[in-house]
């Protein structure tokens, strides 16, 4: 994987600054996710640039690449998988290739298909593309968003993307963080799709690319997460097998083509299928597993980590993180994710990357994408029995399977129990019912804010944005289903795959790569019917039917645990006292601008009495990530220090 910037002078008049100066500091900006080399190349009005993180082909397919006459000009950050089929078809239409590689195949099969070239692809990337003749620019991303890709264009000024939004900043363009996105990252757990957490600065967003020609910019998607109308009917053991084929496809397509293939092991039954068929298709390789221990043991898996290893003999390593390591590693996490934070996560996942490359190790396969695609979290399971309640309270069989899931997670009973008798219950048909308790959950951090801004961020006004941009097909979905939705689209995007593996990963030049997410992976899950991903409280029915003969039942039968980092603990370490400090103090609200100093102190109080819930830790991580970023890039939507002090009052319960 790489990292791409780049500007164009979109009326034909070279602007200053002369991009020769601009690329370079873009491409240091970035240069952590690609240490082998940093080029940039000019042509006509575009100068596009690259640092790389070799995988294939290391000597010969260097970006930016230009076609043979010159007109086109491609770089690209990711891996394109299926790049020897895409070859042979493009080679059968008198195609000649110089290079082994996947970046010379990408680039013309866009000089060939054009748009109509990014559904075939099977990879993660994002890529920019430029026609020297016709003067168009085509930026795209992977299905999911994988692979990061902003873009800007303030009126008056050159297009300006890359992969991180600091790069931007080296280019000159003013970036300051958006409140309005800054709000939706900590009350939805992520952006809305083409959104970034920067005003004026948007997101290539998931499945979709930028078209900019003539001086007009549009934006469309050549792919959107949307369920088969006819489903799968087979037997489950039929659909099993079918998943573990395609499964075994994917594992195959990302194992490096250089060094001992790794897996990031959770102790859970996503990364243990990973790493089972990895076993079975290299029985006699050496196999790396990395893991994530906590000194907490609430929160620690290790003895299903190491049961994994053990069953498929992989040499085993990881970090150990408790509260202190985690407050240590906030501040550049949240700096290299270029948004708040609503877990910890992230923190504890750039402590592992940097550990693996101490290792000499640059690609991870890791099982992201298994829990939205085949319903692993309690989430789908409360959605479903909140569904059929509402529809159907005097069903014999409710309260039995309200017992079932409150006796798997008993230390979120009381979470789970409030989830039915709060307020949506008494609306299934909201096309957002199943996410309505968590998100008038976390809308409580907004009390934070100073009043004047606090009163422009109202729950319904929040929740309206999602419904309005939800797809027409997903209204006729399930509850369950809209839920697979909407997990993809905010917590897998945002906080999952950007926050939590690509930026802390990539801070450390690791490339990730996710199995669960292979395109034909994907297609074949949106055929399965409800069922046979969840029955009952029984999650992923049809990925443990397929794994049973593989991963030992103490993993395949354990109850999933959701995956959590150290919480509000941290701000009681020494390093996280020393970010309340530095952040979170009364002259360092004022200086943002954006928060109520007498209201964050009476939570930070609340903390060192040791009585703060799951959703203070979340507001107080949300405020110290928000502060970090806006001490460093300033916020569009702020308040004057002197008026800020003016605005001050005490939270509510």
């Amino acid at each position: 994987m790489c990292g791409i910037a780049g500007v164009i002078d979109v009326d034909g008049v070279t602007l200053k600054p002369d991009p020769a100066d601009l690329l370079p500091r873009m491409l240091r900006a970035i240069e952590h996710r690609g240490p082998d080399s940093s080029t940039w190349r000019q042509s006509g009005a575009a100068t596009l640039g690259t640092v790389r993180l070799a995988m294939v082909d290391k000597p010969t397919s260097l970006q930016p690449m230009p076609d043979r006459e010159g007109r086109y000009l491609l770089c690209f950050n990711g891996e394109i998988y299926n790049f020897r089929e895409l070859r042979a078809e493009l080679e059968a239409s008198g195609a000649v290739f110089a290079t082994s590689g996947d970046t010379e195949v990408l680039l013309y099969a866009l000089v060939e298909w054009g748009v109509d070239a990014l559904p075939r692809l099977r990879g993660q990337f994002a890529l920019a593309f430029w026609d020297s003749v016709l003067r168009t620019l085509l930026l795209a991303r992977d299905r999911f968003g994988i692979v990061p890709l902003f873009w800007t264009h303030p009126s008056g000024s050159r297009l300006g993307f890359a992969s991180q939004v600091s790069a931007l900043a080296e280019a000159g363009y003013d970036i300051r963080l958006s409140l309005n996105d800054v709000v939706d990252a900590g009350v939805l757990w992520g952006v809305h799709p083409g959104h970034s957490c920067f005003a004026g600065v948007r997101s290539v967003p998931p499945g979709g690319y930028v078209q900019l020609g003539g001086g007009d910019v549009q934006e469309g998607l050549y792919w959107e997460f949307a369920f088969a109308e006819e489903r799968n009917v087979a037997p489950l053991a039929e659909q099993a097998a079918e998943l573990a084929r395609r499964l075994r496809t994917a594992v195959a397509r990302r194992v490096p083509a250089y060094g001992d293939p790794a897996v990031l092991l959770s102790g859970g039954l996503d990364s243990s299928a990973v790493l089972a068929i990895l076993r079975r298709m290299e029985p006699a390789s050496t196999i790396n597993s990395f893991s994530i221990r906590f000194a907490s043991s609430v929160l620690d898996e290790e003895p299903f980590q190491q049961l994994a290893s053990s069953a498929f003999a992989t040499v085993h390593d990881g970090v150990c993180c408790d509260d202190e390591s985690v407050a240590a590693a906030l501040a550049e996490v949240v700096e290299r994710a270029e948004s708040p934070l609503v877990r910890t996560a992230p923190a504890a996942s750039v402590r592992l990357a940097a550990h693996i490359k101490g290792k000499g190790i640059r690609a991870v396969l890791s099982g992201e994408g298994a829990d939205e695609l085949l319903c692993g979290y309690d989430l789908f399971k409360v959605a479903r029995i909140r569904s059929r309640w509402a529809t159907n309270p005097d069903a014999a069989d409710q309260l039995t399977e309200l017992e079932n899931v409150m006796a798997q997670q008993k230390q979120l009973g009381r979470a789970i129990e409030r989830a039915f008798y709060e307020q949506g219950v008494d609306d299934p048909d909201d096309p957002i019912f199943s996410h309505l308790n968590r998100w008038a959950a976390s809308h409580r951090i907004t009390q934070y804010l100073l009043p004047q801004l606090r009163e422009l961020f109202p729950l319904e006004r929040i929740l309206d944005g999602v419904r309005e941009r939800l797809p027409k097909a997903s209204l006729s979905w399930s509850s369950v289903e809209r839920a697979q939705l909407l997990e993809v689209r905010y917590f897998l995007a945002h906080s999952l795959l950007a926050n939590q593996c690509d930026r802390p990963y990539m801070a450390h030049s690791i490339e990730a790569r996710y199995p669960f997410l292979d395109e034909d992976v994907v297609d074949f899950a949106l055929t399965l019917p409800e069922r046979s991903k969840l029955e009952g409280t029984n999650e992923k029915r049809v990925l443990k039917e397929a794994m049973a003969d593989d991963v030992p039942e103490a993993i395949t039968g354990r109850v999933k645990q959701p995956y959590t980092a150290p919480e509000g603990d941290i701000f009681r370490s020494q390093a996280g006292d020393e970010l309340l400090t530095v952040y979170a103090s009364p002259r360092a609200l004022r200086s943002v601008g954006i928060f109520d100093e007498k209201r964050v102190a009476w939570l930070i109080a609340k903390l060192k009495r040791g009585r703060t819930s799951f959703h203070d830790d979340l507001a107080l991580l949300w405020v110290v990530s928000t502060q970090i970023l806006g001490t460093r890039y300033g916020v569009a939507d702020s308040v004057s220090p002197a008026a800020a002090s003016q605005m001050i009052g005490v939270p509510r319960g």
